[in-house]
């Protein structure tokens, strides 16, 4: 009886580990939690802390909340007076909906693939506009502001907050 008795509470407590295990999640405070029920969106945790989740039904997908970087690679552009310049431009950039964000983009890989393809878009169709010299001068800022708010009208779509556009180095080819 005794033998039988310690077995059953041996069982219950392997049983309440995994089930313990499988119940509780961390949010860390540069961090936000989408909690996903068979794959489609239950609710999201912002807030830092020991949270709670059904164990074996829901599942949770983590989503920094720090100021990330995008940078694409390098790419040329012809300017308005016919010359050509190879051009690295930058996006920083905040997770501000972790559902949106996984809406558009599913993943990190993706999004930075079509974002990256729209900063490029943009940063092609305002330094086009321009003149190799004012690329060399003070309105070099003017086209940054210019792709820095084009890309905030796009950024709400994915979920994020585009915090800074810059336009690291530009070289002739």
């Amino acid at each position: 009886m005794n033998k039988v008795f310690l077995a059953i509470i041996g069982v219950v407590v392997v049983v309440g580990g995994i089930l313990a295990f499988g119940i509780f999640f961390t949010v860390h405070q540069t961090q936000q939690a989408l909690v996903l029920q068979f794959g489609n969106p239950v609710r999201v945790e912002r807030d830092p802390g020991l949270k709670l989740k059904m164990p074996f039904i829901q599942n949770v997908l983590f989503f920094d909340r720090r100021i990330l970087d995008l940078d694409p690679p390098a790419q040329e552009v012809i300017l308005t007076d016919q010359k050509r310049i190879n051009v690295d431009s930058f996006v920083r950039y905040r997770i501000v909906d972790p559902l949106e964000f996984r809406k558009k983009a599913l993943n990190d890989s993706n999004f930075r693939q079509i974002f990256g393809a729209r900063l490029n878009s943009a940063v092609r169709a305002e330094v086009g506009k321009v003149l190799l010299g004012d690329m060399l001068s003070g309105k070099r800022d003017d086209v940054m502001q210019r792709i820095t708010a084009a890309l905030k009208s796009q950024a709400p779509q994915f979920g994020i907050e585009v915090v800074d556009v810059r336009i690291g180095r530009t070289d002739l080819p």
